[in-house]
């Protein structure tokens, strides 16, 4: 029983270094591609929509970009925002239409944006930005005990209401929940894409390391010691995962500088775990073209098409997977000890053995 859940957290270990390495390659390539912006101004699009069926998609994504665009939302080199308020929206909204954003849009779309919030109840959209921003000023004043967030809602619904306003507050809820999983999908087939990357690139096979844990004892127990080394260093980072910030929410500068130290330790984390289960002989790294093209003679596919499932996985399922096998080993461990124990103790003394059949019988 003991050998089998240490052959399993051989297993385990190798999969969470694996796919440590396949979320950060996921990470970068995601934000390469800036999938999350991407998302986000689809689904700004559809709500623009929403609002008015009658308004051009291309008009509405050339809005929205503008949104996403604004030197206040978006992310690096002015690609699109990934994280934007309900609240801010209204206003940016509004803000463009008054022309009072950095970045003009085109004159063609201007006016239809116009007539969109004047169709829904704001005619004046400069006037009513004032009265906004004066209203969360005075609230400011009277209930400092408020968010901010929370000034800005209670003074656009107060200064703004309009059926502009209504919708968006109806329907951008409900806009970012798609938006999300859009981006969850997208996510996970980068994912795949970069799990088949990882084992093409280090040929590693599930089979035959399954294989060499069942008859190589020092190599389960290398892997099982190292299953308790990664289990504390994983643990003591726990608190910050990089991977699910939350992007609603506003990130102060200490975080930014903790997640971009976190982000940099962890490949850091990645390539050394790598060496290390190099060192114990269970991924080769080829060093040229030739040794890789050489080493495909030697490869399972059966083996590695079962690795790119497993790493599909993800990193969280196999250290919730490392948690559970260390507590069902310790548990094991204790068992087999008490048996042992058991067995030294209620073994019968020699002179206690029962008299053997051959003795003669009593008379």
């Amino acid at each position: 029983m003991l050998k089998t859940i240490d052959i399993l957290l051989g297993i385990t270990v190798v999969m969470l270094i694996a796919s440590m390495a396949v979320t950060v390659l996921t990470q970068f390539v995601t934000g390469l591609l800036n999938t999350r912006g991407k998302h986000l101004l689809r689904g700004l699009g559809d709500l623009l929509q929403q609002i008015d069926p009658a308004l051009e998609r291309q008009i509405a994504d050339q809005i929205a970009r503008a949104v996403l665009t604004h030197p206040m939302i978006s992310s690096v080199q002015q690609r699109p925002g990934n994280t934007i308020h309900r609240e801010e929206l209204s206003k940016l909204l509004m803000d463009i239409a008054a022309g009072n954003a950095p970045h003009a849009i085109s004159d063609h779309v201007k006016p239809v944006l116009q007539q969109l919030l004047a169709n829904n109840g704001i005619s004046d959209p400069a006037g009513t930005l004032d009265k906004v921003r004066a209203y969360a000023l005075q609230l400011e004043l009277t209930s400092p005990e408020l968010a901010g967030n929370v000034r800005h809602n209670i003074a656009l619904i107060k200064e703004a209401n309009s059926k502009f306003v209504a919708k968006i507050n109806s329907w951008f809820d409900q806009t970012i929940d798609r938006v999300s999983d859009r981006f969850t999908a997208t996510t996970r087939v980068i994912t795949v894409l970069c799990s088949i990357v990882v084992v093409l690139a280090i040929q590693l096979d599930t089979l035959d390391v399954i294989n060499r844990l069942s008859l190589d004892d020092g190599l389960r127990n290398a892997l099982v010691a190292k299953a308790f080394a990664l289990d504390k260093s994983l643990l003591a980072t726990e608190s910050l995962n990089v991977s699910q910030v939350d992007g609603a929410k506003a990130i102060t500068p200490t975080e930014q500088t903790a997640i971009a130290t976190a982000t940099a330790n962890s490949l850091g984390d990645v390539k050394m775990k790598i060496t290390g289960l190099q060192d114990l002989g269970i991924i080769n790294v080829p060093t040229s073209t030739e040794e890789w093209l050489k080493r495909w003679q030697q490869s399972n596919p059966a083996g590695m098409i079962f690795t790119v499932f497993l790493l599909s996985l993800g990193a969280p399922f196999w250290y919730g997977a490392l948690k559970n096998l260390l507590k069902l080993r310790g548990n094991s461990a204790d068992k087999d000890d008490e048996q042992r124990y058991g067995r030294q103790t209620n073994s019968p003394a020699a002179d206690q053995l029962p008299a053997s059949s051959s003795s003669g019988k009593p008379t």
